[in-house]
């Protein structure tokens, strides 16, 4: 069994088309988990509505106060699964026919080779559409410039590839988050973060999910192609900083939370990695080369050394 887990906030405007994408899935055997979190809308009396039609298989939960980011409505959700395997959905994306079943089918090849008891991650491309869901680029890891391949403990602290939405984890994975800390950057980040420092990453290279771009968006996608996000990354320094030092403290977070867990040499990265904050360029440049600790591409690497 699967329990999907969404978390909604006034997401009445997109939310029946997701709803609908996620009824008609190849694979039936889920079960979806909505967790509201006191939207003012009529969010929860749409979803009452496909609970009359599905109503062993879709599960409301009202918050009694707001929870106060789509991270922590997340984290509270994950109290009320007990499935095999755990996916998460926004509330404004549209999933494809066979994302389930091709996702699921990714995570049982894994199981047989690495074991059931290995955490386990599985993630996908996504196609970015805008809010009329008209195409604006067919991958977002090739708008983005990521590379799946880019998937251990020194790459994905430095640059996470992995998009909540997208994301299947088994119990093995599940058992190990005892808390997404305040310091985490995202729930998706962080389970990465687990994946790679005690069990695998895998990926899908397909887009089976529509990722809805409106003014809306917790997150958007940025194509890193264009000259608006080149002129960001020259005047975006303030941000960029801050970005990074979200990094660095996360890192720390991380290093700490796992301590009994992780190898000496995953310690000694993450450590080193968690100090940024106050080298120069030179230490930093070390610190990058000896632990490997690059992000892809030569504009990045070089944010990573001058801010």
């Amino acid at each position: 069994m699967i329990d999907i887990l969404m978390a909604t906030y006034n997401g009445e405007k997109f939310l029946r088309p997701q709803l609908d994408s996620i009824l008609h899935q190849s694979n039936q055997e889920w079960r979806l988990i909505i967790r509201d979190d006191c939207s003012t809308d009529n969010t929860v009396q749409i979803i009452k509505e496909y609970q009359l039609l599905r109503p062993e298989q879709i599960f409301l939960i009202q918050a009694d106060r707001p929870s106060g980011s789509a991270q922590n409505n997340f984290f509270q959700l994950l109290q009320y699964s007990r499935a095999e395997y755990v996916m998460f959905a926004d509330q404004d994306d549209v999933w494809l026919h066979r994302k389930v079943e091709m996702t699921l089918y990714k995570m049982q090849q894994m199981e047989l080779q690495h074991g059931k008891e290995k955490p386990l991650l599985v993630h996908t491309d996504l196609a970015v559409v805008d809010e009329h869901l008209r195409m604006l680029n067919k991958s977002l890891f090739q708008m983005q410039e990521m590379d799946a391949e880019r998937n251990r403990l020194n790459n994905i602290v430095v640059q996470n590839i992995v998009t909540g939405c997208t994301m299947m984890v088994n119990r093995a994975l599940l058992n190990l988050v005892a808390e997404i800390p305040k310091k985490a950057i995202m729930h998706d980040m962080w389970m990465a973060l687990i994946a790679a420092a005690f069990g695998e990453i895998g990926f899908i290279n397909r887009a089976v999910i529509m990722y809805r771009q409106h003014g809306n968006n917790a997150n958007g996608a940025k194509n890193v192609k264009t000259l608006k996000y080149f002129l960001w990354k020259l005047t975006g320094a303030d941000e960029i900083h801050r970005n990074l030092v979200k990094q660095y403290q996360q890192a720390d977070e991380f290093c700490r939370m796992y301590d009994t867990l992780l190898t000496q040499q995953q310690k000694e990265m993450l450590r080193a990695y968690s100090s940024f904050e106050n080298k120069n360029m030179i230490e930093k440049f070390m610190l990058l080369r000896k632990y490997k600790l690059y992000k892809k591409g030569f504009v990045r690497v070089m944010g990573q050394i001058l801010r």
